[in-house]
């Protein structure tokens, strides 16, 4: 792949991510406004979407066979061990209704949310600097491929 390729790659995958961001954006702040029942439909979506995604993660790490991969699956595991006690927590503090209590759960869901997109924008980083990285190999092995 040429290096313009991967960066043109790159950028769509950028763009993605981006338009992806907004609509997330987009449905927070509708949620803000909107009755309870529409907010639990997003939720509802979102998790299915979540682990969709997972899954074709995994799915991809599985097809790939490398130490990266393995790496990579360490990550999910632990991502997903993480997933399931934010889920876990959330589903129990739903129960309690009083009115402290709610503020609090409130607190702690928005700090896992920012936990959340603390992750993923971190992600981002990481999967730049590896594109980049990628880039530049690329570019060595067609240097000496081509003997200079």
């Amino acid at each position: 792949m040429a290096v313009s390729d991967a960066l043109a790659t790159m950028s769509a995958k950028a763009k993605e991510v981006e338009d992806e961001a907004k609509e997330i954006e987009d449905k927070i702040h509708s949620a803000t406004t909107t009755q309870r029942a529409t907010v639990e439909e997003d939720v509802a979506r979102a998790r299915t979407s979540a682990e969709e995604r997972s899954q074709e993660l995994r799915q991809k790490i599985e097809q790939t066979k490398t130490d990266a991969a393995s790496w990579w699956r360490d990550v999910q595991e632990s991502w997903d061990r993480h997933v399931q006690q934010i889920r876990s927590n959330i589903g129990e503090k739903r129960h309690e209704m009083d009115v402290k209590q709610a503020a609090k759960q409130a607190d702690l869901a928005e700090s896992d949310a920012e936990f959340a997109v603390a992750h993923a924008m971190a992600a981002i980083e990481e999967a730049e600097y590896t594109v980049l990285e990628a880039i530049i190999a690329r570019d060595a092995a067609d240097k000496l491929k081509a003997g200079g």
